[in-house]
């Protein structure tokens, strides 16, 4: 319980820290969210940031385009690892949503791991919302 409430804190302080910030470039956009877990069987914690760039071109404010990665903060085992997340090549991924109507979106998601040098899976979803 005491992790628990360690990770809740510091999800707390670095939560408020972490939300969308407009770049200089029109239409660029930084964003990122924090998400801290606990597995009450496994008694885990971990604690994870995700930071993604967007873009959405002015023309086609229907369309959104982006790159980001997830990045391991702290978990209950190693403590906080952040700066190990850097030891190895990332992994990145990247998506494409187009809101086709206002109940209709289009994606497409795929993402390359840089250090087993190879693509991921490419995935097409199409989400109608009623």
């Amino acid at each position: 319980m005491k992790k628990v409430l360690l990770t809740t804190a510091a999800l707390v302080a670095f939560a408020s820290t972490a939300s969308a910030m407009d770049l200089p470039v029109p239409g660029l956009a930084l964003n990122a969210d924090v998400v801290a877990e606990y597995k009450y069987d496994a008694a885990t914690t971990t604690l994870v940031a995700n930071p993604e760039l967007a873009y959405t071109p002015g023309a086609l404010d229907s369309l959104t385009v982006t790159a980001g990665m997830g990045v391991n903060v702290y978990d209950n085992v190693g403590g906080f690892t952040v700066m190990d997340t850097f030891d190895v090549k990332p992994e990145i991924a990247f998506g494409a949503s187009f809101m086709a109507t206002d109940s209709v979106e289009l994606e497409a998601l795929t993402s390359y791991d840089f250090e087993a040098a190879q693509r991921g899976e490419v995935t097409v979803r199409a989400t109608f919302s009623f």
